[in-house]
């Protein structure tokens, strides 16, 4: 089974390699802009002088805005796969289906802590843009990825029986993402809490053993 080391080395290699330290420092000054002041902080101007270079800087590095976009959303992916793997750190060994669980916790916690960029990675945060196939193809893997390792290694195990590891895995991530999206926009009531962690075992108690 891969390491929780070896497995956060491969979301970072996956989702996130900027071609320098300087493409690297220009995407974190976007990022703190977008965390702190909302997605329209992201002008290229503003962005170029906190980081201390003229708006060609940006150009430069990302080709324009869209790149910059791109490189925004699979920081996202990059943040949220990391915020998944640390969630099994303290979960049962594999095969269990609590592991599913963390995930899903995981999944929570990322969404509630980086609204800003769970809006670029779910939501129209920047009009008109539209991730490349091989960012979103990276970043579906570092997470998603996970959950169909998470579902396999319960389906081999014999704790939770269903046809195809990769459709319950996607059962189990659109309910952390619904239960999710409803906290970030202020939906999920004041046992949010308690109904996440509800609807989180749903799936996993439907595809329990049964005899």
């Amino acid at each position: 089974m891969t390491s929780l080391l070896s497995r956060l080395l491969a979301v970072e290699d996956a989702v996130y390699a900027p071609a320098d330290a300087r493409r690297r420092d220009v995407l974190e000054v976007a990022a703190r802009l977008l965390a702190e002041d909302g997605p329209h902080a992201l002008s290229l101007r503003r962005i170029a002088a906190e980081a201390g270079g003229s708006t060609q800087l940006v150009y430069t590095l990302f080709g324009g805005k869209p790149g910059l976009a791109d490189a925004l959303y699979a920081e996202g992916f990059r943040r949220l796969g990391v915020a998944m793997a640390h969630a099994l750190a303290d979960a049962p060994p594999a095969g269990d289906p609590e592991r599913l669980m963390a995930l899903g916790r995981g999944y929570r916690a990322f969404a509630l802590a980086e609204p800003a960029f769970f809006s670029v990675m779910f939501g129209r945060a920047i009009p008109g843009f539209t991730p490349t196939r091989a960012t979103r193809g990276a970043g579906r893997s570092a997470t998603l990825g996970q959950v169909v390792q998470a579902t396999q290694e319960c389906l081999d195990a014999g704790t939770l029986v269903a046809p195809d590891a990769e459709r319950l895995a996607r059962a189990c991530w659109a309910t952390a993402h619904g239960v999710a999206a409803l906290e970030v926009a202020g939906l999920g009531g004041e046992d949010a809490a308690a109904v996440a962690e509800l609807a989180l075992r749903a799936p996993l108690e439907a595809h329990r053993p049964t005899g």
